[in-house]
């Protein structure tokens, strides 16, 4: 655990009303549900909405003054985050994720006012904006061999959605990720521009909320009329779908570290998600061709085995046809009947008996394409 000694309660007081919350769990390995319920035990009151919005503009919000404590007071204990201390385990994957990436130096999370060393594609989705905009058939400007970035945003907001694509992937290239753009692939939907985050392909685009407004036409009925709001929405096209977005307190700008964190993990999850399955797949295909292999011999097994039950079959019928035989030639003979005409028939029949016995199967001109199992 953390060598922290803890706060007083009045310490911790002085802190909530000293900074944002946000900014106190930077230094604190507890959840943002946590520490909440952490004051609410310890009946701390918390600055309400709009505290620090006041106060940035200089104006004096209300502060609400700490009360008694009829209980003991005791040290409040936050644990510290130290990497690789149990301490974090209060804290969400993506909480330590995100933490890890605003805590590495090397990684620039502030976006600039003006694009500085712009990434090519960055460049080339500018460049393709700008002629889009001029042409009068936008739609047959072909994509630029760098690739584009998907933007659909105000004419006011061009450049604030370029300044966050460039940071944006500069960020991702800095963590080993990359962008790269698919072109002629069998299915259309995986072209164009990817994030490739741990080996997986994600499609993200950015655009702005638009603002509904019900105008008068002049007529019985009105018209409804889109208007740009300035706010921005990050959005992943893949399933399950997930977006961010600018709210009062945050900006997208505010959000890259969070972003980065979300796609990293979703990544990883799906490359898991996909190994699973094509270890199931694997597993089923196996079984199945067990299980393929089996019937077939079983059905091999089980013609064989029919064959042979007709075999006996038509053998025993042959055998009781040839007693027939004796016995009709037996008494003909007793009875002085045994003519030419009955000696003919009777080797007639011991062709056909001959045709139809399983060990003899004789040739016969007239039963040739006959079944003799069908008899």
């Amino acid at each position: 655990m953390s060598n922290n000694k803890g706060l007083k309660r009045k310490e911790l007081y002085d802190l909530v009303w000293s900074k944002p919350i946000s900014k106190i769990l930077e230094d604190y390995a507890v959840t943002y549900s946590v520490f909440k319920s952490l004051c609410k035990k310890k009946n701390i009151p918390l600055p309400k909405t709009g505290y620090w919005q006041k106060l940035k503009h200089n104006k004096k919000p209300v502060i609400t003054a700490l009360p008694d404590l009829k209980t003991e007071e005791t040290l409040i204990v936050l644990p510290k985050s130290i990497p690789g201390e149990d301490d974090l385990s209060q804290l969400s994957e993506l909480a330590l994720l995100t933490r890890e990436i605003k805590k590495d130096n090397k990684l620039n999370l502030i976006v600039p006012k003006k694009l500085s060393k712009p990434e090519k594609i960055t460049l080339a989705t500018k460049r393709y904006y700008k002629e889009v905009k001029a042409s009068k058939r936008p739609y047959s400007i072909k994509d630029p061999e760098e690739g584009r970035l998907s933007i659909s945003v105000s004419d006011n907001s061009v450049n604030r959605a370029l300044l966050f694509w460039d940071s944006f992937i500069k960020l991702l290239v800095n963590r080993g990720h990359k962008v790269e753009v698919i072109r002629n692939h069998k299915y259309s939907y995986y072209n164009g521009t990817k994030f490739v985050i741990h080996g997986e392909y994600f499609k993200i685009r950015l655009r702005e909320k638009d603002r509904r407004v019900m105008e008068d036409t002049g007529h019985k009925w009105k018209t409804a009329k889109y208007y740009p709001t300035g706010n921005f929405v990050l959005k992943v096209d893949e399933f399950p779908e997930h977006e961010w977005q600018d709210t009062k307190t945050k900006t997208l700008e505010d959000k890259l570290a969070n972003i980065l964190a979300y796609l990293e993990l979703w990544a990883k999850r799906r490359t898991k998600e996909r190994i699973e399955n094509e270890i199931w797949n694997r597993e089923y295909e196996r079984k199945r061709k067990i299980e393929e292999e089996q019937k077939q011999r079983r059905t091999e097994e089980l013609n064989k085995f029919r064959s042979i039950i007709n075999e006996s079959s038509r053998w025993q019928k042959a055998m009781n046809l040839r007693n027939y035989i004796n016995v009709i030639e037996k008494d003909a003979t007793q009875k002085n009947k045994l003519n030419n005409q009955l000696k003919e028939w009777l080797n007639w029949l011991k062709d056909k008996i001959d045709w139809y016995d399983p060990l003899i199967e004789k040739d016969d001109e007239l039963f040739k394409n006959i079944d003799r199992d069908s008899l």
